[in-house]
C-alpha cells in the first residue's frame, strides 16, 4: 500500500486541481497537465497525451477518468479513490451551495456578468488543451506521412462527429480498427 504521504499529496494535487479548473472537461487539462506532469513527475508528457486520449474516449467526465487513472497508477485502488473524491469534491461543493443559495438571483445581472466572464476563461483554457495537444501530436511528428494521416483523422471526426452527428462513442470504435490499419502500414 502506498504511504500517507504519497495519499495525502495525491488528495491536496486533485483537491486544488477540482478547486481551480473551472470549465471542466477539456478546460481543466492544462491544469492536470502542470499538476501531474511537471510538478509531481508521476506521469510522462507522453503517457499525458495517452492519458487525454483515453480519459476523453471513455465515459464521464475528463477530470474524473484522469484523477482515477493516475491516482491508481500512482497508489493502486486506494489512490483511485482518493484522487477521484478529491477532484469531485470542489465542483459537488460550488454546484451544491449555488443551487441552494444563489438559483433565484440567477437573472441578475451582476450573477450574469460573471458567468460571462467564467465563460471567456473556460474557452481560453479548451484553446490552451487543443494548442498544447497539437503541438505534441502534430509537431512532433515532422514526417509527412504521419502528418498527413493525423489531419486526415482529425478532420474525419469534424466532419462525422460535427457535420453529420454520428454519435461520438461510434466514431471513437471505428478509430480502433483504423488505428490498427495506419499502425501496420507504419502511417502514425
Amino acid at each position: 500500500m502506498a504511504s500517507l504521504r504519497i495519499l495525502l499529496e495525491l488528495f491536496i494535487r486533485f483537491l486544488k486541481i477540482g478547486v481551480v479548473g473551472f470549465g471542466g472537461g477539456w478546460a481543466i487539462l492544462p491544469i492536470i497537465e502542470r499538476e501531474i506532469v511537471e510538478d509531481a513527475g508521476w506521469i510522462s508528457k507522453d503517457e499525458y497525451l495517452n492519458l487525454v486520449a483515453i480519459a476523453g474516449s471513455t465515459p464521464g467526465p475528463v477530470a474524473v477518468n484522469a484523477a482515477t487513472y493516475i491516482g491508481f497508477k500512482v497508489a493502486g485502488i486506494v489512490g483511485a479513490i482518493i484522487a477521484t473524491s478529491a477532484v469531485i469534491l470542489p465542483p459537488f461543493t460550488v454546484i451544491t451551495t449555488i443551487v441552494y443559495f444563489l438559483s433565484s438571483y440567477i437573472n441578475s445581472k451582476i450573477v450574469q456578468s460573471v458567468l460571462n466572464a467564467l465563460k471567456a476563461g473556460v474557452i481560453g483554457l479548451i484553446t490552451l488543451a487543443l494548442y498544447t495537444t497539437f503541438r505534441e501530436v502534430y509537431l512532433k511528428n515532422l514526417e509527412i506521412s504521419t502528418l498527413l494521416t493525423l489531419s486526415i483523422i482529425t478532420i474525419y471526426v469534424i466532419i462525422t462527429i460535427g457535420v453529420l452527428k454520428i454519435h461520438p462513442f461510434l466514431v471513437i470504435l471505428s478509430l480502433i480498427p483504423i488505428g490498427i490499419a495506419l499502425g501496420f502500414l507504419g502511417l502514425i
